[in-house]
């Protein structure tokens, strides 16, 4: 169950804590190529992928009902909701 989300310091990336303890992270990069909005689908089925500066960062982060949080990126992206469950895939595991 994740317990904590928060933006890194330098904006890179969200970090996830879980109840256990344990910590992850999805970069901002992943986040926005991994974005399952209209806007994301289709420029992946025009382009075949998500063009993305490898500088991106997350600029806002805002919960959405009870399972799922909204992420805005510096790109002007700002529709990208992942539900917790999505998360849970995209995440790498760090040190804690």
């Amino acid at each position: 169950m994740i317990e904590s989300i928060a933006v890194s310091p330098d904006a890179r990336a969200l970090l996830i804590g879980n109840s256990l303890g344990a910590k992850a992270a999805v970069t901002a990069v992943a986040l926005r190529k991994a974005a399952r909005d209209a806007v994301s689908l289709r420029e992946r089925l025009d382009k075949g992928d998500i063009e993305v500066a490898a500088d991106i960062t997350i600029t806002g982060v805002e919960q959405v009902g009870s399972t799922g949080i909204n992420v805005k990126f510096s790109d002007g992206h700002h529709r990208a909701i992942y539900p917790v469950s999505y998360l849970t895939e995209l995440m790498v595991t760090v040190d804690k």
